[in-house]
């Protein structure tokens, strides 16, 4: 008798003759594949399993080789036993990477697509799945690229997870309202989607459900859903606009991550909960308000939102958190209840200086009108650059953005043109005040009227402030009796002004004007 023994987990021939063991293996393989009543067959070139006691058949993964070209699978199959079978299902991973996989047609007698069915066939274009289909396993379309249109029949219940994922040449596809479900990373990575339509039917979006759809646009989300899962618009770059219905109550990790394009968003009052990373990287949104409801803040939910600008809170402040957690910019302009006002203050701490009352009343609106303060304005004078308000004891709170510096330039007759341009934005701030409009300006530097400027050290530049405001342009840092000339774009003259007290404006109907100080020219948007 041959002596075996089991040795960390490998079954090892002490006589070396391992072929007798293989053998062995195979016959208990055998054993209980007639057990199950189940056997394995090739029919016209497709592998199945065979169940004798259901008569079903399952189709499964080619032994060698892939499946290729148009396949057409038939409703029923004859076995080498003579048996027909009916083809029920398209089994686990059956057409996985057959990538030169082109079409297939399924036939009314299946009624479940398995895990991974068609992972990674990526000459596939397009399939019909038949009304007899009431699931579509995980992964099940994982990865088909060259899919760029599919319809599910009304018959299936949940989309599996991962189940179009990478599915980037899909360009549109119609949920049906029997789909109560859409799995994690269901429509991941698909990137070529631009918009799409969830059915009343479904209650949840799972995790990274859209995530990386960079170029979905918008998206309705039905009253029926009542939770947003982690990652679950993360990377969607192109979405501007989002609904959130009132039926949601919390808002995943990361949820809409790097969102760029998102530039405002309403949080219902259902909402209790903000998952860590939210809104990180959502650099084109400006403003958005946090419901009292919300109780719940995580970690990073702001981070990389430098554009943010104004943040409304009509809840009280959540105990034992410090609210710089959030990455808020600390230039924002933060509202609060008026009775929550100093414990905001602390639990943002010292590096928030912008944050003031609003005063609720039962319905979470202003009780009582604010008065805004006014528009400040930009000037020049004396070469300091100047802000002004009409408001009493405004605060200014401004951006300065270098816009032109030139050098390297060439001189050919030794002269030297200094210029420089900066961007300039502000506004005012005051107590029992709403803040101001913010105020737009450019500061130009240009040559100084001098008869001879051919030596550097002789020439000189001077600072002009352009601004414009309700179609008035005007220009400070001017001296005075000195003319400025305004043209449209195309050349046509649009009138004059004399400087007086530094300053020259002109009314223009134009949207961007060409202003003339002596020699040089300044280009001036007017809003």
């Amino acid at each position: 008798m041959k002596d075996f023994t089991f040795k960390k987990g490998v079954l090892e021939s002490k006589s070396g003759t391992y072929s007798i063991l293989k053998g062995f293996v195979i016959m208990v393989v055998m054993m209980l594949m007639t057990t199950n009543s189940a056997m394995a067959e090739v029919i016209d070139g497709i592998r199945y399993v065979l169940d004798s006691n259901t008569k079903t058949a399952t189709l499964l993964p080619k032994m060698e080789g892939k499946y290729s070209g148009d396949i057409i699978i038939p409703e029923k199959v004859k076995g080498n036993d003579g048996v027909e079978y009916v083809v029920t299902s398209l089994g686990e991973s059956c057409f996985s990477y057959c990538r030169y996989l082109t079409s297939i047609t399924i036939p009314s007698s299946v009624t479940s697509l398995g895990k991974g069915c068609f992972f990674n066939c990526s000459g596939l274009t397009s399939i019909t799945i038949p009304s007899s289909v009431t699931s579509l396993g995980e992964g099940c379309f994982y990865n088909c690229s060259g899919l760029t249109s599919i319809t599910i029949p009304s018959s299936v219940t949940s989309l599996g997870d991962y189940c179009f994922r990478g599915c980037s040449g899909l360009l549109s596809i119609t949920i049906p309202s029997s789909v109560t479900s859409l799995g994690d990373y269901c429509f991941c990575n698909c990137s070529g989607l631009t918009s799409i339509t969830i059915p009343s039917s479904v209650t949840s979006l799972e995790w990274g459900c859209f995530s990386n759809c960079r170029y979905l646009t918008s998206i309705t989300i039905p009253s029926s859903v009542t939770s947003l899962g982690g990652y679950c618009f993360s990377g969607c770059r192109y979405l501007t606009s989002i609904t959130i219905p009132s039926s949601v109550t919390s808002l995943g990790r990361s949820c809409f991550n790097d969102c760029s394009s998102l530039t405002s968003i309403t949080i219902p009052s259902s909402v209790t909960s903000l998952g860590e990373l939210c809104f990180y990287g959502c650099s084109g949104l400006t403003s958005i308000t946090i419901p009292s409801s919300v109780t719940s803040l995580g970690e990073d939910c702001f981070g990389a939102c430098y554009n943010l600008d104004y943040v409304i809170f009509k809840g009280k402040y959540c105990d034992d958190f410090y609210y710089s957690k959030l990455k808020i910019p600390t230039t924002s302009r933060i509202k609060v209840p008026t009775e929550y006002l100093q414990g905001y203050k602390h639990a943002f701490g010292s590096d928030y200086k912008y944050i003031s009352a609003w005063n609720p009343d039962e319905t979470g609106e202003d009780n009582k009108p604010v008065t805004q303060c006014s528009t400040p304005s930009i000037s020049y004078e004396s070469g300091k650059l100047m802000f002004a308000c009409e408001t009493t004891g405004a605060k200014y709170h401004y951006t300065i953005t270098d816009t032109d510096i030139k050098s390297d330039a060439l001189s050919e007759n030794g002269e030297v043109s200094l210029s420089a341009a900066y961007n300039i934005s502000v506004y005012a701030t005051a107590d029992d005040h709403t803040a101001s409009d913010r105020a737009e300006a450019t500061l130009y530097w240009i040559n100084a009227n001098l008869d001879n400027g051919t030596n550097i050290n002789m020439v000189r530049t001077r600072g002009v402030v352009a601004s414009a405001h309700d179609g008035i342009v005007t220009l400070s840092g001017l001296d005075n009796g000195e003319v400025v000339k305004f043209y449209a774009t195309d050349g046509k003259y649009l009138g004059s002004s004399v400087a007086a007290n530094g300053s020259a404006s002109c009314a223009i109907n134009e949207s961007l004007v060409i202003a003339k100080v002596g020699k040089d020219s300044i280009k001036i948007a007017v809003k």
